[in-house]
């Protein structure tokens, strides 16, 4: 009984504490805003390519779409000039924002936008927009973005978060907290005890987890679990999710500016073997064809291409050169069939 006491006074001391250091130390006042807060600059860096290349269809995907694609061929294919814009680590909520405020922006848009996307990734606004993701969200949102704070954040929590988030310094300044000691344990330790300053640690850490040294194996099923998301029972609820997501915006944003929309379905070997794809993922993908019908969106899927075989993935998400020569192909006759 006396042990338990001489904790919980502890963890009472700590967490007074916290309630005054933590405040201090990254300059937040509590209780806080629980909506994330994005400074005022947005960058235009692909509104500005567009505007120097003019290009007629702009790409648009994460690590997936430069293996999978070759644009030259694909731009000889089409007659057409091509942009491609490859975010690794992107999702649905990052295409929004840059649509929103860097391709729509450009002085002359393009005709066509395609999207790539795997399985649900399109109607889950809350998939990549926490911790690293946050940064690239930033860096393409500004302070008008409501939607974007609605969908991707507030609705994702319980008031339970919201009220630590508000009150809570521990809770609230997590990420910044995660960073210090990061910070501490990577750059601290090894310039007081190996005399390695932050340049040499970081040249050391590119060394030893490098691509070089990382094991493709491990890095894949590192993917796959965290993919395990977009396959549970609520994502997969179409009906729940959409009305939810910022697919209906990118259509209506496309709409009013005269962009011809197209999501590209990839297919990746989560369920490579023919008729293994769980029939609630069929269903969502059925209701998601109809939706994108019924909108005026083309949608190409080639989820079930057997003629990508495993022979033509580098790795269960990414093709291979192999890959990437006849899937461009079938890219480019089926735009040629759908596009004027």
């Amino acid at each position: 009984m006396k042990s338990f006491l001489q904790y919980s006074l502890l963890l009472i001391t700590l967490v007074a504490v916290s309630w005054v250091v933590i405040p201090a130390r990254y300059d937040v006042e509590y209780p806080r805003d629980v909506k994330p807060q994005f400074d005022k600059y947005i960058r235009r860096k692909f509104a500005d390519a567009i505007e120097e290349e003019r290009p007629n269809v702009v790409l648009l995907g994460d690590s997936m779409l430069y293996p999978s694609v070759n644009s030259t061929v694909l731009s000889q294919t089409l007659d057409k000039q091509i942009m491609s814009i490859g975010l690794p680590g992107s999702a649905s909520t990052l295409w929004y924002l840059i649509v929103k405020n860097n391709i729509l922006e450009a002085e002359t848009p393009p005709q066509t936008l395609v999207i790539f996307f795997r399985d649900t990734m399109m109607t889950v606004p809350a998939y990549r927009v926490t911790g690293r993701y946050f940064e690239q969200i930033d860096e393409f949102a500004g302070p008008k973005d409501a939607e974007l704070v609605k969908k991707a954040y507030l609705n994702q929590m319980n008031p339970l978060e919201k009220w630590a988030e508000a009150w809570f310094p521990p809770f609230g300044s997590r990420w910044n907290i995660r960073q210090a000691v990061d910070a501490h344990i990577r750059y601290t330790m090894p310039r007081l005890l190996l005399s390695c300053d932050q340049p040499c640690m970081d040249n050391a850490m590119g060394v030893v987890f490098g691509d070089m040294n990382m094991d493709p194996n491990f890095l894949s099923d590192a993917l796959a679990a965290a993919d395990d998301y977009l396959y549970s029972a609520e994502v997969l609820d179409f009906d729940q999710q959409v009305g939810e997501s910022f697919l209906p915006d990118l259509i209506q944003l496309t709409k009013e500016h005269n962009v011809q929309l197209v999501l590209v379905r990839m297919r990746i070997l989560r369920f490579v073997a023919p008729g293994s794809e769980p029939p609630v993922l069929r269903e969502y993908n059925e209701k998601l064809a109809a939706y994108l019908a019924a909108n005026g969106v083309v949608y190409l899927d080639y989820s079930g291409e057997q003629a990508l075989s495993r022979e033509a993935f580098a790795d269960p998400l990414h093709m291979n050169d192999t890959g990437q020569v006849i899937f461009t192909e079938l890219l480019g006759n089926d735009l040629l069939k759908k596009l004027p």
